[in-house]
Formats: C-alpha cells, sequence, structure tokens
C-alpha cells in the first residue's frame, strides 16, 4: 500500500507571525541592554539625568576650619583650601568643558543639632559662603560655576540610637563624636548635561 504526502496551502501567510516574533525577540534585547546600563550607572554613582555626575567629593571637619559657631575660616582652614585649590597651571579649577557639560562646585555646609535649628540653617549657609569666597580666591570664574546648600542637624548623627534617661559615658561620647563628624563641609564636583532639559 502506498501513502501519497500532499501539503495542505495555508488559508494564511506565515510571514506577519515570523516577522511580528522578530520584532518581539529585538525589542527584548534592546529591554536588556537599557536594563544592564542602568545598574551600570547606578553602581558607578552617576545620577539619573543623562550626564549628570559627581567626579569627586572630599568632606572636611568643620572643626578645623572654623572656630566654634563662627563663620570666619581659621588659618589651618585657609591653609587647607591653599592646599586643596591653589594651582599654577591653573587646572583644577577650570570650568572649560566643550560646551556639552558644565562643572558645578556644590558646596555644602553642615552644623550639628545643638542650639536653634534656624540658627544652624544660618550657620550652615554662611560658611558655605565663607568657604566659596575662600575658593574664589584660587579661581575667580566660581561665580558662575558654585552651588551652596546648608544643613542643619543632618547625617551621620543618625547613626547614634536615641538614648532615654541617664546617659552613659560611652553613650555621651558617641553623641559628641557624631555632632563633630556633622559639623563639616562637602565640595562636590560636579559635572551636569548642558542641554536644558523641557
Amino acid at each position: 500500500m502506498k501513502y501519497v504526502l500532499r501539503r495542505h496551502k495555508a488559508k494564511f501567510d506565515i510571514w506577519p507571525v515570523v516577522y511580528i516574533d522578530l520584532m518581539t525577540q529585538i525589542m527584548m534585547f534592546f529591554v536588556i541592554l537599557w536594563s544592564i546600563s542602568q545598574m551600570q550607572a547606578k553602581r558607578s554613582g552617576a545620577s539619573k539625568t543623562l550626564g549628570d555626575t559627581t567626579l569627586h567629593e572630599v568632606t572636611l571637619p568643620g572643626d578645623v576650619l572654623f572656630p566654634s559657631g563662627r563663620t570666619k575660616l581659621t588659618p589651618q582652614g585657609e591653609d587647607v583650601f591653599a592646599r586643596l585649590f591653589k594651582d599654577d597651571t591653573g587646572e583644577v579649577l577650570s570650568f572649560e568643558t566643550g560646551g556639552l557639560t558644565r562643572r558645578v562646585l556644590v558646596i555644602h555646609g553642615h552644623t550639628d543639632s545643638d542650639g536653634k535649628k534656624d540658627e544652624n540653617y544660618v550657620l550652615g549657609f554662611q560658611r558655605a559662603l565663607t568657604v566659596y569666597k575662600e575658593i574664589q580666591k584660587y579661581g575667580p570664574e566660581i561665580a558662575d560655576h558654585a552651588v551652596l546648600c546648608t544643613h542643619a542637624d543632618n547625617t551621620p548623627t543618625r547613626e547614634v540610637p536615641l538614648f532615654t534617661g541617664t546617659l552613659t559615658p560611652a553613650q555621651s561620647q558617641a553623641i559628641s563624636e557624631a555632632k563633630t563628624r556633622n559639623r563639616r563641609i562637602t565640595i562636590e564636583d560636579q559635572v551636569i548635561s548642558a542641554v536644558k532639559q523641557e
């Protein structure tokens, strides 16, 4: 007995199914690539905004830069900024980036939780302003490239748990050390996108 195989012609073309499947695979490929690039950006500390990156960050102890409760730099503080920013080549405070990005120095003035919060905000800002003026001695063009921020009662004080009752010497020491770490100046050297987002 002989069997004859016959091909039946489909009532529809198969190519649209293959085409849709191919497009789905390509779309999934690009979604995976995009996800990987997002994870790498987070690992490198890059901002979610395209082109915004903190290149360098330096934290300086406020007790070295300023007398307690004051906004005038100590001689040691002036020496710190001279070492950081004095540069005969002019490269340290060069703000020339080629136009697609913009270099910005973000100066944060931090205080501890002692005293009134309003006064601490003012103290933090005035210290950031003092630092800005000191840096301006080494790079006058900083005026167009600086952002000043103030923080009162900010981290790392939160590292210390809230104690109730009578404090032990160790607890008092921990609070004192955390407040000392809080009194600081942080300078971020950022490169941000020069393209305005709408």
